[in-house]
């Protein structure tokens, strides 16, 4: 079933450069990609502070 959508001139303009970012083949591929991200899971924020020192066990506890 094809069906047609009103979207505003700045909604169309950002799917098409996002088309074109990511060398899609039609702006409905765009839309089926951004429905699919949003539905899946994010991820962890591991390594999303890469100046972070490792964690180091003290050989000594302070509570003890």
């Amino acid at each position: 079933m094809v069906t047609t959508i009103q979207v505003h001139e700045d909604v169309l303009e950002r799917l098409n450069a996002l088309k074109k970012e990511m060398g899609a083949r039609s702006t409905e591929e765009v839309i089926k990609v951004l429905l699919k991200s949003a539905k899946s899971l994010k991820k962890s924020h591991f390594g999303s502070l890469p100046g972070l020192r490792a964690f180091e066990r003290e050989e000594i506890d302070r509570l003890s």
